[in-house]
Parts: structure tokens; C-alpha cells; sequence
């Protein structure tokens, strides 16, 4: 019994005693080996829809706005051919330099590369039959007639677009950084929207039919622009902002200007051709915040749509012109033969055109015959009376008589003079 109580008593006396401490720590536990970076799948860089045909239609680049570097585009999402870009995908992706189309995709949309400033170059796989790269990156298709989009980074200042080209898209040049100078050709018939808006343009020769809509907007160093006889229609801000633009010609085949057309240009004055026939409001004389520029001067023929938008009052859109405008066909006289101070080479007289405004406010035009100046010289007054004596037969007939009873005083003096006696010698003596 005394054996067990002891032995209670060591136990208890065991507990209370404190643990000793060691100097060493124990090891630590073992931490779990570190995992690869998951690879990020195309999936998640792309978002896409699919079509009729199960193929895949990229809707938008996700990393637009951070991604850097090069890009492959990938031929297939979740199993599913990528057939199509649609409009606008890649837009404002500003750091990627190279882009790689598949083999697979069949159409490009729109404005698809519009922004990508820090781009370079396009390639295509091989293998697709739709679209071509030539000169070191410039995207083609629809065999190589559709120019689709030039990299904004490319190198070069000069650039003359291919002679298959027919049509440039929407978007183009954008933002093109490098390109100061454009040779466009004659079989180009159509410039997309956007085409070179915002690019480092400088001239440009155009012998289009078309300008869409902000083809040329925000060309800030654009300062010459040469349009050719074949141009119809200028869309809406097709030159808007555009202050290095201080002169224009616009030809004579040219029919439609749009709203905001030149806005914001560096134009003072313009003419417009008669051939024009509709000018949609604040085309010129506006500035970029669409306020109208002092002194602006519109030259045209009396009558045309030039001298209507002038004084235009547009209630719906709340503007109204009060632009000067200078009749171009009564202050310039027309080339001509130079003319003697008694009229024109042909004898008929002179007309010219006048306009004015009446007291109901309508414009009236009227021709007035300008009066022959009298030809005072000696030339002119002997020529005068000849047609005058040519044309009377009393003032003849008196003239001969006249001329007769002169002839006749004349013969009678002559007569007299030869009968009159000679005076002797002495007679002149005495006289003298």
C-alpha cells in the first residue's frame, strides 16, 4: 500500500515540475515544392462567338490594353475553327509590334487594327488563300484589290499604294507615325472612313471619286492636298482638324460637300465650283468647336448653292452663316481678244451680270447692256461720217450739187483771170 501512494506521489510531483527548454528549435515542417505558372490559354485572351458554320468570330482582344510584343493569332478556340475578326477586335492595342493572321480565318472586319500604334508588320500563315503581306508588312485581300491595313509603326516616310488596290479600308493608315507622303492611284474609286485619320500625313494627290467620312480627320500636319477632276462627293469631316490645311482647290466634278467636311482646317476662304449642288452645314468657315471663323470669304457663280450657304439658316441643326460672299462672275472679266475703246471685236454690245437683293429679301439677277464708248479720234470720226454718207442719199445728192456749183464758181475765176489785158511798161511805171 505505502508502494502505491509513493508511487501517486512521484506522478503528481512529475506534473508540477516545468519542461525543460532546449536551446534548438525543432525542425520546421516541410513546405509544399513550388507550382510553374499556370500558361495562359487563348481562350482566355479572346473572347469569340460562334456562326452558322461553327466557326469561331473573335469579338475582342482582352489584354488590349496591357499586352506588349508579338501576337499570333490562333487557329482554333475551344476546338473551334477561327474563321473571322470582327470590327474593330484589336483596337487601341497599342503594344503589339507584329500581328500573325491564321490560315484559318477567312474575312477581316472594319477598323480591326485601328490604334495599334507600336505595330510594325503583319504575317500570314501560309496556307491562306485571302489575304497577302507585300512590302514588309502591309496587309491585302480579296486578291490583293482591298488594301486592309498598313502598320502604323512602320518604318519609311513615303509610302505608294500597290496598282491592284481599288478600294482602301476603313481605318487603314490610322495613327500611322512615320508616313509623311501617299501616291494613291487612279483605280483607287473609294477612301473609307477613318482611312488616315489621325496619321502623320502631310500631302496627299487624290484622284478618287469618294472621300468618306473622317478620312482624312485630325491629320494635323496635313498641308497640301491636290484633288483631281473625277471627284464627286466629301463626306462628312472628311478634312476636319486639320490646321495646317490653308488652301484647297476643288474641281469642277465635284457635286457634294458633307457636314463638318473642312471644320477645324486652316482655310480663310474658298471657292466652290458651280458644279456643287448640296453643302451640308458648317462644311467651311467653322472652326474645330464649330464656331464660325471671322472674315471666312466663300468665292462662287451668282445663284449657286456657294452663294446659298453663305447667308444659310439651318433651324434644326441651330446655326446660321454670315459668311462674305464674292460673285466670281461679275468681278473677274473672262478671258478675251483685246478690244478697241469703241466695244467688242464683234460690234454688239456689252452685257454683264448684276445681283442683287430686292426689298422681299429674294435674290434678282438681271443682265444689263453696258454702253459703247464713242470713238473720238480722227480714224474713228472719218469712218463714222463715211457710214453716215454711205447710208443717206439726200445728204448725196446735196453734197454733189454743192460740189458741182463749186466746180463751176472755179472754171468762171480762171476764165476771167486769163482775159484780163496785159499793162504797158509805162503803165507799171506810173503805178509804181
Amino acid at each position: 500500500m505505502k508502494k502505491i501512494l509513493f508511487a501517486l506521489a512521484a506522478a503528481v510531483l512529475a506534473a508540477a515540475m516545468p519542461l525543460p527548454v532546449y536551446a534548438e528549435e525543432p525542425p520546421a515542417a516541410e513546405q509544399p515544392a513550388e507550382q510553374p505558372p499556370a500558361e495562359t490559354r487563348p481562350e482566355d485572351m479572346f473572347t469569340y462567338t460562334l456562326n452558322v458554320a461553327g466557326k469561331a468570330q473573335i469579338t475582342d482582344f482582352v489584354p488590349s490594353e496591357t499586352y506588349t510584343g508579338e501576337l499570333v493569332i490562333p487557329a482554333q478556340l475551344d476546338g473551334h475553327d477561327v474563321g473571322y475578326i470582327e470590327n474593330a477586335a484589336f483596337m487601341n492595342a497599342k503594344g503589339i509590334t507584329s500581328i500573325t493572321i491564321p490560315a484559318t480565318v477567312t474575312d477581316i472586319g472594319s477598323s480591326v487594327f485601328f490604334g495599334c500604334e507600336s505595330l510594325e508588320k503583319f504575317q500570314v500563315e501560309a496556307g491562306n488563300p485571302y489575304f497577302t503581306v507585300v512590302d514588309d508588312g502591309v496587309l491585302l485581300g480579296d486578291n490583293q484589290q482591298f488594301l486592309i491595313a498598313y502598320p502604323a509603326a512602320k518604318a519609311g516616310e513615303s509610302y505608294t499604294i500597290p496598282a491592284t488596290i481599288d478600294e482602301i479600308a476603313p481605318g487603314c493608315f490610322g495613327f500611322a507615325q512615320n508616313l509623311k507622303q501617299i501616291t494613291i492611284p487612279q483605280k483607287v474609286q473609294y477612301i473609307d472612313k477613318w482611312a488616315f485619320a489621325y496619321s502623320k500625313l502631310e500631302t496627299v494627290n487624290i484622284s478618287s471619286m469618294q472621300i468618306d467620312d473622317y478620312a482624312f480627320a485630325y491629320c494635323e500636319n496635313l498641308h497640301e492636298v491636290i484633288l483631281n477632276s473625277g471627284l464627286e462627293s466629301i463626306y462628312d469631316a472628311a478634312f476636319s482638324v486639320c490646321p495646317a490645311l490653308t488652301e484647297i482647290h476643288l474641281p469642277d466634278t465635284l457635286t457634294y460637300v458633307g457636314q463638318s467636311a473642312f471644320s477645324g482646317a486652316g482655310l480663310t476662304s474658298i471657292t466652290v465650283p458651280a458644279s456643287v449642288n448640296e453643302i451640308d452645314y458648317c462644311a467651311f468657315g467653322y472652326d474645330r468647336d464649330l464656331k464660325a471663323v471671322g472674315g471666312f470669304v466663300i468665292y462662287g457663280e451668282s445663284g449657286s448653292e456657294a452663294e446659298y450657304y453663305a447667308t444659310a439658316v439651318d433651324l434644326d441643326n441651330d446655326y446660321e452663316n454670315h459668311f462674305t460672299f464674292i460673285a466670281t462672275d461679275t468681278t473677274e472679266a473672262p478671258e478675251t481678244e483685246p478690244q478697241s475703246e469703241a466695244g467688242n471685236s464683234s460690234g454688239e454690245p456689252e452685257t454683264m451680270i448684276v445681283t442683287e437683293t430686292n426689298e422681299a429679301g429674294e435674290i434678282v439677277t438681271e443682265m444689263m447692256t453696258i454702253p459703247q464708248a464713242q470713238d473720238t479720234t480722227e480714224a474713228g470720226m472719218t469712218g463714222k461720217i463715211g457710214a453716215e454718207l454711205k447710208d443717206n442719199k439726200f445728204l448725196q445728192i446735196l453734197l454733189a450739187t454743192v460740189g458741182g456749183i463749186a466746180v463751176v464758181l472755179a472754171l468762171t475765176l480762171i476764165v476771167l483771170v486769163l482775159r484780163k489785158p496785159k499793162k504797158s511798161t509805162q503803165q507799171d511805171d506810173d503805178e509804181s
